[in-house]
């Protein structure tokens, strides 16, 4: 089991580890149109899908589908801030300055 954040999702406890590198370079165009956001009808697609892939290093059996089931509009930006958070990125909405950026 990676290291990561115990969040709630679906009603299990579930340890959110961080994304690994391969998985950040797929990911990077993704998790910067979600950018500060929140959780929208627009990104839930973008935010399960970087959720269900940082699980997948813990919980590789797990779907897209039941990640979707288990995240609500309650613990999805909790979710999606902890991937963010374990793996060293923020959301940064536009107009806003990147770290590193200045």
């Amino acid at each position: 089991m990676i290291e990561g954040v115990k969040l709630k999702l679906g009603g299990k406890d579930l340890i959110v580890p961080s994304l690994s590198f391969k998985q950040i370079k797929v990911l990077l165009p993704t998790v910067q149109k979600i950018g500060g956001k929140g959780v929208s009808a627009e990104n839930m697609d973008d935010i399960a899908l970087v959720v269900h892939t940082a699980l997948s290093r813990n919980y590789p059996d797990m779907t897209v589908e039941e990640v979707e089931e288990a995240l609500d509009m309650n613990n999805g930006m909790k979710a999606i801030l902890a991937v963010m958070g374990q793996s060293g990125l923020e959301l940064v909405s536009e107009g806003e300055a990147e770290p590193g950026s200045r």
